[in-house]
């Protein structure tokens, strides 16, 4: 289905040899040191999920991998990154979240070259930066000593803002996040049924998240609020029994998807696709991905895609990806 307009991209079934974004007791730690030639492999999400906002997101296989290239203890302050491909712009937040931690402990870790490549493409609201916040963290404790799960969140949410993709990328799975009166994180993370997968176009149109947040309300309706958690709720269970046919419902939204609408091409019109191969649809992160979520459907989900965008003249790439499994 591919055309001058659309690429189509679809995920294996990856391998997790290799690949543990995190752990799944909230005590627990990372284990392991890092040396020269070892790699973090870190995997991307879908964050809010429809009226999940900033509480819900899941792990996907999109990944980005960290290779140690040397360490240099003679040189502390010394962090190079090179990557592969074209860097993205802006801030590295690799870098970031590294120099973070190491502000918050008195372990000062030696100087690091490190080389970086990704599969998740920036601001398209499919969690590079979170990965990279992640791959930050566990970097640095990975080269001094292990920080408890816990920790790593609440630093997590102090650099992005929010817990979400964070945590799908640290724990795998559908996660869900809440933060502490005193800016403390839990997360927990259940498995997302292998049989559910998700088709996302993402528009040759990239959204700053500083901007997609930018245009949300400070307040909401009692009776949108209510509205949004009553399908949060439902979506939690229906992955939890398997109640696919709740998912168009579930995954409905008043409190962001209405107001980011004119920021996101195409948006509007993928959000009443009305077609029995997708069980539901929503907006990735703060967009501009739009994810249908299928089982069987892939197909019919990524022409469905394919022809809102090519009505509105918009390049896009579409991928059909699994969800990355908890650790």
């Amino acid at each position: 289905m591919t055309n001058k307009r659309m690429a189509v991209i679809t995920s294996g079934a990856a391998s997790s040899a290799g690949v543990r974004p995190g752990v799944r007791d909230d005590d627990a730690v990372t284990d392991g040191r890092l040396a020269a030639g070892s790699e973090l492999v870190v995997p991307g999400s879908i964050s809010n999920l429809g009226p999940g906002f900033d509480a819900l997101s899941v792990a996907v296989q999109l990944y980005m991998r960290v290779r140690v290239v040397g360490l240099l203890p003679g040189s502390p302050d010394l962090f190079t990154a090179s990557f592969v491909g074209a860097a993205p712009g802006g801030e590295n937040r690799i870098e970031v979240a590294f120099r973070h931690a190491a502000a918050c402990r008195a372990v000062k870790p030696p100087g690091v070259r490190i080389e970086i490549s990704s599969d998740i493409p920036p601001r398209a609201g499919l969690g590079s930066s979170g990965a990279a916040t992640i791959a930050g963290l566990r970097l640095y404790e990975g080269i001094t000593s292990p920080l408890p799960q816990s920790r790593l969140l609440g630093l997590a949410c102090e650099i992005e803002g929010h817990p979400d993709n964070a945590a799908a990328s640290l724990l795998g799975g559908l996660t869900l996040s809440c933060v502490h009166d005193n800016g403390g994180v839990t997360a927990r993370t259940v498995p997302w049924p292998a049989a559910v997968r998700f088709v996302v176009a993402t528009p040759d149109a990239g959204l700053e998240t500083s901007r997609a947040r930018g245009v949300l309300p400070h307040s909401v309706p009692l009776k949108d609020a209510v509205f949004n958690l009553q399908r949060a709720l439902l979506l939690v269970r229906a992955v939890e029994s398997g109640a696919y046919e709740d998912l168009r419902e579930a995954l409905r939204d008043r409190w962001h998807q209405p107001v980011r609408a004119p920021l996101v091409p195409g948006l509007d019109a993928a959000l009443a696709l009305d077609d029995p191969a997708i069980l539901g649809v929503c907006l990735s992160g703060s967009g501009p991905s739009i994810v249908a979520v299928v089982t069987d459907g892939a197909v019919a989900a990524a022409e469905c895609l394919g022809d809102i965008y090519r009505r509105l003249g918009v390049t896009c790439t579409i991928r059909t990806l699994s969800a990355h499994p908890p650790s």
